[in-house]
């Protein structure tokens, strides 16, 4: 009987041993392979945020958010398609992509066009909400930014509804900072026909090429429908300080409040097993924490 080579030996040996755990990179690869998978467009996140976020979200929640963005995106397709109203912004969509600026812009004071504000601005509020968030280890927040902690737990347990809630640079310093709510579909993203405290050529999470290049709605909208929020006969204006009705301010260095981070409280953003309906507080103290703070800083930076 002959003998076994070592080179048998050692397939035999390395198909029995345990394997090496899986690295972060790899399982950051496999994340990045089944957003690819699936087409989502995952150009303005970190795409590894989709598997969860240690002391913040579970996957299911992010599951949750992803299913409600890519429901806003079939939603606005189908009412642009439909609408005879919005022919050019669904033309100039098809051929050169969605300028979501000019979109908000142009149907932010049309309250028969209040259907499409209403997916438009929650699509790029949501889209920011995710941009803001990393995996990575959770760095010291900088000083200027410190004392609005507080602020943000406060103000996040005392909103009534679904609505947004802003870190925004309001002045000439980058410590000039506070913190303003919005609420519904109110955004603070687009002032004077332009992105304020974002990249307006950046693609929002699962953008689609076109108006057509996702499955069509099962309820296709009319133009007569109302806007799906609790005041239909009148949008929300796109940039207006939602606590007190203040106008915002602009001088040579540029136009306040711009913000630099937003955070979503909506109920099904974070309930699930981690926040109940009671733990709002918690849920805005984790995500204070949880933000890309080099990114956040970046933003305010590039504001002056």
């Amino acid at each position: 009987m002959s003998r076994a080579t070592p080179s048998l030996i050692r397939s035999a040996l390395s198909s029995t041993l345990p394997r090496p755990r899986q690295t972060r990179s790899f399982i950051a690869s496999a994340s990045a392979s089944r957003a690819a998978a699936t087409g989502v467009n995952t150009t303005s996140i970190d795409y590894r945020i989709l598997d969860g976020v240690n002391g913040f979200l579970p996957k299911t929640n992010f599951d949750r958010l992803q299913e409600w963005q890519g429901g806003l995106w079939e939603r606005l397709q189908a009412e642009v398609r439909s609408n005879p109203a919005l022919v050019e912004t669904k033309q100039k969509w098809d051929k050169y992509g969605l300028d979501m600026t000019d979109l908000l812009s142009s149907t932010a004071r049309d309250s028969s066009l209040g259907l499409t504000y209403n997916y438009a601005a929650l699509l790029l509020n949501n889209s920011f909400f995710l941009e803001g968030l990393t995996t990575d280890e959770p760095r010291q927040v900088p000083k200027e930014f410190r004392d609005l902690q507080e602020k943000v737990e406060a103000y996040a347990e005392g909103i009534v509804g679904g609505g947004w809630l802003w870190i925004v640079r309001c002045g000439e310093n980058q410590a000039d900072l506070d913190i303003i709510p919005t609420f519904a579909s109110g955004t603070l993203l687009v002032t004077q026909r332009a992105q304020r405290g974002r990249e307006g050529s950046l693609p929002l999470f699962a953008q689609p090429p076109s108006t057509g290049s996702l499955p069509e709605s099962t309820a296709e909208p009319s133009a007569s429908s109302p806007p799906p929020s609790s005041s239909s006969s009148q949008l929300p204006p796109l940039n207006r300080r939602a606590s007190g009705g203040g106008s915002s301010r602009s001088s040579k260095l540029g136009v306040y409040p711009s913000p630099v981070a937003v955070l979503n409280l909506f109920e099904h953003a974070y309930l699930g097993d981690k926040y109940g309906v009671w733990n709002k507080r918690e849920y805005a103290r984790d995500w204070f924490k949880s933000l890309d703070w080099q990114k956040v800083s970046s933003r305010n930076a590039k504001l002056a």
